[in-house]
């Protein structure tokens, strides 16, 4: 079983594909040529949105940390500038739309984080606008992260059928051209030509395949990204209710005792 496969392995990659090639027509190089740039932009953007993506979980991952070192979310305005991220973005909503809410400015959500609390409790229509805010500022994180996914799975789809389409269209010339000939048909004549046809089929493969394999990760990966911002906007109304509720509570028994 090793022995024929020696020869095989032997013969140089870009010789094989130089042959084939030159063997092709026209339009099978045309195919070739084409997927050769799709795999271009498959790899550009996947390198960009690995990044990206690797970067966003880390620095999300950087602030939940430092939230749990806080302890109340609300202090985390103090130190908000010297993080980043997809969290920071949805944290900034929450803040935002908790001034308007209450109508106060930058130097009341400093009051707010060194209280650990809200002026008043949060009706239930003002924690759904909050939310709200920070829905809207998820959607467009994750709108950003993932634009550019859809070429991918684009390439994904097209890449093996036009692979394809210029296999047929080049074992289909061969077998034309061979019927156009009188005589007997010769295995020698027409493997150059069906060498040539083969090759757009190999050629969609080498793009469709890392393409599904860079589409799978992406996509993973930020739908890793918008679990960490639905648990982060769940946990943060709710423990703003949590600690109004106790300062409420810490209230009532001092009233009590006095």
């Amino acid at each position: 079983m090793i022995i024929p496969v020696l020869p095989i392995a032997a013969i140089p990659v870009l010789e094989t594909f130089s042959y084939t090639f030159r063997q092709s027509d026209l339009f099978a190089r045309s195919i070739v040529v084409f997927l050769i740039f799709v795999s271009a932009y498959v790899w550009i953007v996947f390198l960009n949105k690995r990044d990206a993506v690797r970067r966003a979980l880390k620095d999300n991952r950087r602030f939940v940390a430092a939230l749990e070192r806080v302890g109340m979310p609300l202090e985390m305005s103090l130190q908000i500038n010297t993080h980043a991220g997809p969290l920071r973005a949805v944290y900034e909503a929450a803040l935002q739309e908790l001034r308007r809410i209450f109508g106060s400015d930058g130097q009341s959500t400093e009051t707010w984080a060194r209280h650990g609390c809200l002026p008043r409790p949060l009706s239930t229509g003002e924690a759904e606008l909050v939310r709200n805010a920070m829905q809207r500022t998820a959607d467009a994180v994750l709108f950003e992260l993932e634009r550019g996914l859809g070429g991918l799975n684009t390439a994904v789809t097209v890449s093996p059928f036009l692979g394809l389409l210029g296999t047929v269209w080049g074992v289909m010339l061969t077998f034309t051209q061979m019927a156009a000939k009188a005589g007997r048909p010769d295995i020698r004549a027409m493997a150059p030509g069906v060498s040539g046809a083969l090759l757009t089929t190999v050629v969609g493969l080498l793009v469709a395949i890392p393409a599904l394999v860079g589409y799978n990760y992406l996509a993973q990966s930020v739908r890793r990204v918008a679990a960490d911002m639905d648990c982060f906007a769940e946990d943060f109304l709710a423990q703003l209710r949590a600690e109004r509720g106790r300062e409420a509570e810490e209230f009532s028994v001092r009233r009590r005792v006095g």
